[in-house]
């Protein structure tokens, strides 16, 4: 053992320091009391971790990339003002009840439950990416509990929160790190499988993100795309523009919006070297309960002929890709 692994806090497994290199230039990383330091001669990138928590970010984050932190500190700050009897315990409390709520951990875990879990059999290691709260690596290991864990955001404030609700619901998660998806800082051929959920459309380089969750991937390894929207090229305009919800979303965040078709997004994937294994349209309502409109949207959309919701009509898709 060496004299880095000896100092790693032993409250959390040890794997990841097999897995790590610089999300800057790739060389190795170098762990000392709670510092992080690039290996290589010339770089100079510098980090921290604490326990089974990694900051693994880059340095030169773009603006998007920095808007789901600042708009989510935003967001809380102005909710702790609604409760201004809460004391500091009462409102941590508080804070990750409306987390839970704002991410519809109800219908997901639906979803996962009645769906996903029911379809799929995952082993080995897996890497969620822009995980938000984490609960997607929650769920995995709570229904695959063989399985080993990293749950990853671009967002501080996300991966703190995802901490905090492990802890609050007893998610095994066995690391938790802030990452850039278009820099992933591991090894090639690191995990059995990657998983995403409602991510992929944030990004500003998607070729670039699918070819570092490519590499990551051990050969025959999946990726399961899951909650992304798949949407004609003609409600397009209306969705993206200032009158649609992905563009008032954007103008309000600062948070990156894409919107793709089915088409585009079957084109990212076979582009960047993996076979899509299986598509789903998820039109399933129970699973939909973030809102009333939302949900009564897809029970009328869930009548319609499939034919015409690959045509165009918005819709949740989810995606298995494999490593060719």
């Amino acid at each position: 053992m060496t004299t880095d692994e000896q100092r790693v806090d032993l409250s959390a497994p040890n794997w990841i320091w097999d897995l790590l290199i610089c999300p800057e230039c790739g060389a190795p990383l170098r762990a000392d009391d709670g510092q992080l330091r690039c290996a290589g001669a010339d770089c100079g990138f510098s980090s921290t971790y604490a326990g089974r928590v990694f900051n693994l970010l880059p340095r030169d984050l773009d603006r998007f990339q920095r808007a789901e932190d600042s708009w989510r500190t935003r967001h809380f700050d102005q909710l702790r003002k609604t409760v201004p009897q809460m004391s500091a315990v009462q409102y941590e409390r508080f804070k990750l009840l409306n987390v839970i709520t704002y991410y519809a951990f109800t219908s997901q875990f639906f979803f996962f439950r009645d769906y996903f879990a029911k379809t799929h059999t995952l082993r080995g290691r897996g890497l969620e990416i822009g995980g938000a709260s984490g609960q997607l690596s929650g769920f995995v290991k709570m229904f695959y509990p063989g399985t080993e864990m990293i749950a990853t955001d671009v967002a501080p404030i996300n991966v703190e929160m995802g901490a905090e609700l492990a802890g609050l619901l007893r998610f095994e998660t066995d690391y938790l790190a802030t990452v850039d998806a278009e820099r992933l800082p591991f090894r090639p051929e690191s995990f059995d499988f990657l998983c995403s959920s409602g991510m992929l459309h944030h990004l500003g380089d998607m070729r670039r993100a699918l070819r570092q969750g490519r590499t990551v991937l051990k050969p025959g390894g999946r990726w399961y795309v899951v909650n992304e929207l798949a949407i004609g090229s003609l409600p397009r305009r209306f969705w993206n523009s200032g009158l649609g919800a992905k563009g008032k979303w954007a103008e309000t965040t600062g948070i990156r919006e894409n919107s793709y078709t089915l088409g585009e997004w079957r084109a990212f994937f076979a582009g960047e070297g993996f076979r899509i294994v299986d598509t789903y349209f998820n039109r399933n309502p129970g699973q939909k309960l973030l809102s009333w409109p939302r949900s009564l949207y897809y029970a009328a959309i869930a009548k319609l002929p499939l034919a015409l919701v690959k045509a165009g009509i918005p819709c949740e898709v989810n995606f298995v890709l494999e490593k060719q």
